[in-house]
């Protein structure tokens, strides 16, 4: 089935999706949630239940897992924080097993054909699902309006949108925590409420999660654990166990799975992650309902106001999900951490949990504890400490392994309370960078802080985002014309001349961007998506450490060490124009800047700091990092 009968079936699924949107839901009340934090039995508002009811009077649609908890309505079966209640183990493995037939979407990786094919076939999931965000944002904006003049202590508008975008499932828990970071974006408020996404997303039931542990790590002698009920494939309940020791509840619940914390038999104590049962279906039902919706607005806008418009959507929202649905895969993860930690070797304050492999599996994921602290437990000086290290990192990454952490928010990055490093968590989203680009954004960042817009407009052609030549108009009326660059470098000095923070902070260079773009034909290349969400994420972080911070000056000795040993023809010829006279001649000047600039950079521990005569990794071959584009 084609995408144009695929959307003629959704419109013939329409029914569900009509009453959902004709049900008039009741408001909010305070006591539905509450500002200090999430509530541990939450009750669903009326707008899901009309959607759920719309759903179900249809014998072929399918109601959104996310819509029913997954441990049973409290009460019954358990509560939505995991308590495991009177359920069967055979109860348990019925919800492990309602979503068995999307497994093989995990195997097979992003698929666009693949996946509108699948979907193509539950159209009325797909109407519903489109049902549910739609009306569930539209209560969420309304509540947050009503609520405008309330008192600051009285609101419970973030609570709500924190527990509304938890509801939607993955794909929204990620937006609300890049968002977190961004209180410049979303304001002090919603930030902040929005922080607990990171790691206090609403847990599933503890049973279900031991169900998915014990199938996947093949244990059927005993139960997972002491403690913990028996599950459907154990042999004997006072049998042998897994583990030697396990936590009753998860110490943390985001939004792919949860973790708990547990000790092995050899005496270690371990990180053990479980998948949410329902993780595979929620992230591929959502990038379907968001990729036809980009296709109907690219096709809107392409019929309506075609000047100019260049960019697909489609790609946009291909290149996201190609990122997200490695996090599917924690095998890949573990391959993910190790080559991150190993890549970053030559710094000597990275650091990433290590994996025990015989406890691994594509939805379990099993490491060595790691005694630290997040962010928020840390005094000014470590909290400085941390993000500099973070920003170090991350920008070595993008200039010189291109292998780069593409979700470094605060639950994803601890200070180590033995080493004094900083540790990783998390790599399921990762960002690969060919050696090309990693030269270019080293020569934007020297641009930046050298205020040289020249230049920053020739990396701008260099990476995509402008044309070689440039388009220009005046307005959506005119058609472009070409343009001269030194024309567009002038505005962009202007527009980054009048922004206090442009040679500071990299959201004020993409408002400036935003800005030109309404004249100067622009474009968004997919791969920069998620190495934007990096450091829009790391901004933030650093924004409340210290205002004043330039995140630009921290990366600036690494983007000049990628300048001093070019692999591309473009990057030989920066260096040579930056270190000879146009008849050969050394600058001593400007080679003696340039050494004293690229000295190494302050570390959180001076005997990790990396040593002068220590040099980066050579430039990895062309088309990725070390390991390629992951």
């Amino acid at each position: 089935m084609g995408r144009v009968q695929f959307a003629v079936s959704l419109l013939l699924a329409s029914p569900p999706l009509a009453s959902a949107f004709s049900a008039r839901p009741k408001p909010f009340s305070s006591a539905t949630c509450s500002s200090r934090g999430p509530s541990r039995v939450r009750t669903p508002p009326p707008s899901r239940a009309a959607v759920r009811s719309a759903a179900d009077a249809s014998p072929t649609a399918e109601a959104p897992p996310a819509l029913v908890p997954l441990g049973g309505a409290p009460g019954k079966h358990a509560s939505k924080s995991g308590a495991p209640g009177k359920r069967s183990p055979q109860q348990a493995k019925r919800v492990v097993e309602r979503f068995k037939e999307y497994a093989p979407i995990r195997e097979m990786g992003f698929n666009r054909s693949n996946l509108i094919s699948f979907f193509s076939k539950k159209p009325q999931v797909v109407a519903v699902r489109l049902a549910v965000v739609t009306r569930t944002l539209n209560l969420v904006k309304k509540e947050w309006e009503a609520q405008e003049g309330l008192p600051r202590h009285e609101r419970t508008r973030g609570a709500i949108l924190r527990e509304e975008l938890s509801g939607l499932g993955p794909c929204f828990v990620k937006i609300g925590q890049t968002l977190s970071q961004r209180p410049d974006i979303v304001g002090e408020e919603a930030a902040e409420e929005l922080k607990s996404l990171q790691t206090e997303n609403e847990p599933f039931a503890d049973d279900v999660a031991m169900e998915i542990l014990a199938s996947e790590l093949g244990w059927t002698a005993g139960p997972v654990a002491p403690g913990v009920a028996p599950h459907s494939g154990c042999e004997d309940p006072a049998g042998p166990t897994l583990f030697k020791a396990m936590s009753l509840k998860p110490i943390a619940s985001a939004s792919l799975g949860q973790v708990y914390k547990a000790e092995l038999w050899d005496g270690r104590s371990a990180a053990v992650k479980v998948q949410r049962p329902e993780a595979v279906r929620q992230v591929a039902l959502d990038w379907t309902c968001c990729a036809l919706g980009l296709e109907a607005l690219e096709f809107y806008w392409r019929t309506f106001r075609p000047s100019g418009f260049e960019n697909s959507l489609g790609d946009i929202a291909d290149e996201i999900a190609t990122g997200v649905f490695q996090e599917l895969n924690y095998l890949e993860e573990a391959k993910n951490s190790e080559a991150f930690v190993e890549s970053l070797s030559f710094l000597g304050f990275v650091d990433a949990p290590s994996v025990v492999g015989a406890l691994t599996t594509p939805c379990v994921l099993t490491t060595e504890w790691v005694n630290g602290r997040h962010l928020k437990d840390l005094s000014r000086d470590e909290g400085l400490a941390l993000t500099t290290m973070a920003v170090e990192a991350c920008t070595a990454s993008l200039v010189l392994t291109g292998l780069v952490h593409a979700d470094p928010h605060e639950g994803n990055l601890m200070l180590d309370d033995a080493s004094g490093r900083i540790v990783f968590l998390d790599f399921g989203l990762m960002s690969g960078v060919a050696p090309a680009i990693m030269e270019a954004f080293a020569r934007g960042i020297q641009a930046c802080l050298a205020e040289d817009y020249d230049s920053l407009a020739v990396v701008f052609q260099d990476v995509g985002f402008v044309d070689k030549p440039l388009q220009w108009r005046q307005d959506e009326s005119q058609a472009f014309a070409e343009r001269d660059l030194s024309v567009f470098s002038a505005e962009l000095r202007a527009a980054m001349e009048n922004d206090p923070d442009g040679t500071s902070r990299f959201g004020a260079l993409a408002t400036v961007l935003s800005s030109l773009g309404k004249q100067w034909r622009m474009y968004t290349p997919p791969y920069v998506l998620l190495l934007i969400r990096t450091f829009l994420t790391l901004e933030g972080i650093a924004g409340q450490v210290d205002p004043k911070f330039n995140i630009y000056e921290v990366s600036l000795p690494w983007a000049l060490k990628r300048s001093l040993s070019p692999s591309s023809e473009e990057g030989q010829k920066a260096l040579r124009s930056a270190l000879l006279t146009p008849s050969n001649q050394l600058q001593f000047d400007r080679l003696a800047k340039l050494l004293a600039d690229v000295a190494p950079p302050a570390a959180a521990d001076p005997n990790k700091q990396m040593k002068p005569d220590q040099a980066p990794p050579p430039p990895p071959p062309a088309g990725g990092g070390p390991q390629g584009n992951p």
